[in-house]
């Protein structure tokens, strides 16, 4: 359009009105041609009206006004473009017709003829292309997060289905021997509780091992709790796999060895894949000697090489303990069949390759030296063209691009004309195969190189104008081939990024899956197990109890206390077994929820459980309880599960209090017991996921050691994100 304006303004001095008038056609072309890019209705009269009018300015500028043949280019786009197919196929035959004759009438021989014809077809596809194009990568970007989103909702049935085969039927057996209230049924209730408990766990942990951040989640709090610099780089790609397993394993006992052994002031933990293998760095300033912190590890190295991996220990150059361990990296997925709109943009380059050199194989001498220069410059040039812009080779890309320049603009001499095309698909080529500077000032040189050696040319007697017009004509070749290969890159980075959202989306339902199954269900089921435990030795009591006042008839007040022991005993074995049932059937309820996108908790029930499950084990619970409202309740409920559960797993607890308090619009849950262990740090492995959850929620967790008590506190604002 550019060089058929510039052309019209060339004639304003001579025909001041013929000039104006092609000047105005043109710029009432480029207002019609642009109603393809405005939302609007598909269809109707008012559009159908537009489609009309742009062929009966173009006709109008082509036949009176003696404008090139090429403009009619703008109108067989709209056509292409047209939605409604009835319009389309009624004006698509008489226009191809009117195009036919009105190349024949401007040329001189049928090959003329064909060369403008080639013209038009080649502009009006490339003109619907490009626009078709931009409105398809759009959506491509629009439906890759439709492709996450199916992903998850597979993933989730996934899960759903596997967790509800072996835990709910566990649940359902240990509901069903509650239910009975039968002491003799207690130990197989116990066997069942311990079988479906540690399914929970193993379960989890290969949820959670696809990927590594709920352990680097936890590592970085393990350091902050010990007062330890933490820089952490993950650099893998996930899922891992099975072998993630192990990788998080040696990066907790790694971590745990620096917390506990050394004076260590900073660790740096980093991950990344080298050769095909996932690998994991653990590096800290304060191991004293290599021989220290091989010995914390040497269990892992087996561990490791169960896997194919290998696990080294061992002190830097630098002084700094490392631990270095690597997996076999995940197989990457199947490259996905090439979608709809790449295809069409690479059959948009053949073409307009194809027509390039089928118009300068239209004008080169018929002879066998013309036809055989032609054939081999066509044959190279476009050979290093799909190398180098749709298969994106960098090996030689410079020696590469050099030999496409020589052959752009040597041959142009010789092989007319149509040439000059050779050098706008080139200077398009160099805007996506370079950076964009270095491209764009290499492209623009080859513009104006081809547009001075096409201007100078004998053959084709151009004036000063003409030669501007070729630069423009080939600055508009340069910025369609960009365009359209630039649409190539844009689709397959859409489809790599589209691919690559729906496994981070898996890897991140599969986290979320993990952590409720943890904080939900490991939780009740550890419930059931120690008041299973509780029940079988009340059972115990009471079943001796009946048995002394059955056999001593008359013991007096010892029988008397016997008996009334027994039968407390007996009712408290009841009423764990009750608990049980209730438990279980709440189990059931949670595990549902965990193939549910948010479960969700009430804070007073879980304070409420808490206290029991704890008072149950022996332990007295002191509760400073404040309400804690909406979201916030929610989420401060699985970490009081979170806290109970490492009391009871980690921890020789005889006194416990839990508190909650509200200041402003934050909620704070504090948990704290009277046992810890020598050596112990952390909570347990489930702080990571505890500690992103909490994160997810815009709030924070602490644990560790305070002043001989366990402390853990989490802080959440009452308006959850």
């Amino acid at each position: 359009m550019a060089v058929h304006l510039l052309k019209g303004l060339a004639r304003v001095p001579a025909q001041p009105g013929a000039g104006a008038a092609v000047v105005a056609a043109c710029l009432a072309l480029v207002v019609l041609q642009s109603r393809h890019t405005r939302p609007g209705a598909d269809g109707g009269p008012v559009r159908a009206g537009w489609t009309v009018a742009e062929l009966a300015v173009a006709f109008l500028a082509v036949g009176p006004l003696g404008v090139s043949v090429g403009l009619l280019c703008l109108p067989a786009a709209s056509l292409l473009l047209e939605r409604r197919r009835p319009l389309r196929r009624l004006l698509l035959p008489p226009f191809v017709g009117a195009a036919v004759l009105a190349a024949a009438v401007r040329s001189a021989s049928v090959r003329d003829t064909v060369d403008l014809l080639l013209t038009v077809a080649l502009g009006g596809v490339m003109l619907y292309t490009v626009t078709r194009l931009a409105l398809l990568a759009a959506g491509v970007h629009a439906a890759r997060l439709t492709l996450a989103a199916s992903a998850v909702t597979d993933e989730r049935l996934r899960i759903a289905s596997s967790l509800r085969s072996e835990l709910s039927e566990g649940l359902a057996r240990i509901r069903g021997l509650a239910v009975r209230a039968d002491p003799s049924v207690l130990d197989p209730l116990i066997a069942v509780a311990r079988g479906t408990l540690a399914a929970a766990r193993a379960t989890t942990a290969e949820l959670r091992s696809l990927s590594l951040a709920p352990e680097a989640a936890s590592a970085r709090a393990l350091l902050a709790s010990a007062g330890v610099a933490a820089d952490i780089r993950i650099g893998h790609r996930e899922p891992l796999g099975p072998a993630g397993t192990v990788l998080a394993t040696v990066l907790r006992e790694s971590v745990t060895a620096v917390v506990r052994v050394g004076d260590a002031r900073r660790c740096e933990v980093s991950t990344g894949e080298r050769a095909g293998r996932v690998v994991l760095r653990v590096v800290s300033d304060g191991m004293p000697t290599a021989a220290l912190g091989a010995d914390l590890l040497d269990d892992l190295a087996d561990r490791v090489r169960a896997v194919g991996g290998r696990l080294t220990a061992g002190l830097e150059p630098d002084g700094r303990f490392a631990v270095e361990a690597s997996v076999a990296a995940t197989a990457a997925p199947r490259a996905a069949a090439d979608p709809s709109e790449l295809r069409t943009a690479l059959g948009l380059y053949y073409f307009l390759l194809a027509a390039f050199g089928a118009r300068v194989l239209l004008f080169v001498p018929a002879t066998v030296s013309g036809l055989g220069l032609g054939v081999a410059c066509v044959l190279a040039f476009c050979a290093v063209q799909v190398r180098v812009s749709v298969h994106g080779v960098t090996r030689h890309l410079r020696s590469a691009l050099l030999a496409s320049a020589v052959l752009a603009l040597v041959p142009l001499p010789w092989l007319g004309r149509n040439w000059i095309g050779a050098a706008g698909i080139l200077a398009g080529s160099l805007l996506v195969a370079l950076p964009l500077r270095a491209g764009a000032a290499a492209a623009a040189v080859l513009v104006v190189a081809a547009g001075v050696i096409g201007g100078g040319a004998p053959v084709s007697g151009l004036s000063a104008l003409s030669a501007l017009s070729t630069t423009v004509s080939v600055m508009i070749t340069c910025v369609v081939v960009y365009a359209v290969l630039r649409l190539v890159r844009l689709v397959r980075e859409f489809q790599r990024a589209g691919a690559g959202l729906a496994r981070a989306a898996v890897v991140t339902e599969r986290l979320r899956a993990a952590r409720d199954l943890h904080d939900l269900l490991g939780h009740g089921l550890a419930a059931i197990v120690l008041k299973a435990e509780l029940a079988r030795r009340l059972a115990d009591v009471a079943g001796g109890g009946i048995g002394d006042a059955a056999g001593g008839g008359s013991g007096g007040d010892s029988g008397g206390d016997s008996g009334d022991a027994a039968e407390a005993a007996g009712e408290r074995c009841r009423a764990e077994l009750a608990d049980i049932v209730r438990l279980a059937e709440r189990g059931q309820s949670e595990l549902g929820a965990v193939a549910e996108e948010s479960p969700r908790l009430s804070f007073a029930a879980e304070l409420t459980s808490a206290a029991a499950v704890l008072e149950a084990a022996a332990i007295t619970v002191e509760l400073e309880d404040v309400p804690v409202p909406g979201e916030a309740g929610a989420v401060l409920g699985v970490a009081l599960r979170e806290a109970v559960t490492n009391i009871l797993r980690h921890s020789h607890a005889r006194h416990a209090r839990i508190a909650t308090s509200v200041t402003g619009d934050v909620a704070r849950l504090e948990v704290e017991n009277d046992g810890v262990r020598e050596g112990v740090t952390a909570p347990g492995s489930g702080i990571g996921g505890l500690t992103v959850r909490l994160a997810e929620a815009g709030g924070t967790l602490t644990a560790g050691p305070d002043d001989g008590w366990y402390l853990l506190r989490a802080e959440l604002p009452l308006h959850c994100p």
